[in-house]
């Protein structure tokens, strides 16, 4: 049975066997009208129709001097079953395929509701060549920063930020005095740019470089005229107890978007 099977798939592989067993399911034929319809001749035909019956997938008749040929309908209705057999086996491969994905993404979504989110990205897109957009970023740090982010004991007279690696951003206060509140890890104008960010829960300078956090800017030329800044502050959990204060305070309003808010509206007008 499995050889019949076969068989049958095999003679409906040919282009011009599966034009005659279509012709031949809209209706009986003779061998005549069906070389008329297509673009070979009648022992050609015959040839095929031969395949055709010994896969039991058309059958004959005599009427008069001609034969007559018609699908096979007890080989098509096997045929169907053989077809039928694998849709079910793959109808239940789907099944499980996606019954074995949801559970998947359950256990993702249930590892990162359980796992504390360490991390936050903002990004801004501004209408200018990512050399200036790198440019404002960090020669310009001290225009968008707001003043009212402030650890020294008086009023902030400027922000500075060193452009290289090992170098401070840092807060230099009326009096002169100073608050270095990051390290410069990697400067690479015009595309990226990390620091850390030396400030603890308790809004005093972390002193110990293993509880920062770091802070990675990249520049990213979305046209000539146009750049995307991508802001991703991670490794929040380093701050130890209370770093959850951290990051939902240079997530909230007041934090980056309020500092990506102000250094876009640098560009207005430009």
């Amino acid at each position: 049975m499995e050889t019949y099977r076969t068989d049958g798939w095999t003679a409906l592989g040919d282009p011009v066997r599966r034009a005659i067993f279509e012709r031949l399911a809209e209706r009986a034929r003779a061998v005549g009208e069906l070389a008329g319809d297509l673009p070979i001749s009648r022992p050609a035909v015959s040839q095929h129709l031969k395949v055709l019956k010994d896969a039991r997938l058309v059958t004959d008749r005599k009427e008069g001097t001609r034969r007559v040929y018609q699908v096979d309908p007890e080989g098509l209705a096997q045929m169907r079953g053989y077809l039928d057999r694998f849709w079910i086996e793959a109808l239940a491969g789907f099944k499980t395929t996606v019954e074995q994905q949801i559970k998947e993404e359950r256990t993702m979504n249930s590892q990162a509701m359980s796992t504390p989110r360490t991390v936050v990205r903002h990004t801004v897109t501004v209408e200018a060549p990512i050399e200036r957009a790198f440019a404002v970023f960090t020669e310009g740090f001290g225009r968008f920063k707001p003043r009212e982010h402030n650890m020294l004991k008086v009023e902030i007279a400027e922000t500075l930020f060193e452009p290289r690696v090992g170098g401070h951003i840092y807060d230099r206060g009326v009096d002169g005095s100073e608050c270095r509140w990051a390290r410069v890890l990697a400067f690479e104008p015009p595309n990226l740019v990390v620091f850390s960010w030396d400030i603890s829960p308790h809004w005093q300078v972390e002193t110990d470089p293993a509880k920062t956090s770091e802070v990675e800017v990249r520049f990213i030329a979305e046209t000539a005229s146009r750049t995307r800044i991508e802001l991703e502050h991670r490794h929040l959990d380093r701050h130890g107890a209370g770093w959850e204060s951290v990051r939902d305070g240079v997530a909230a309003d007041q934090g980056w978007p309020l500092y990506l808010d102000r250094y876009a509206g640098l560009f207005a007008g430009s």
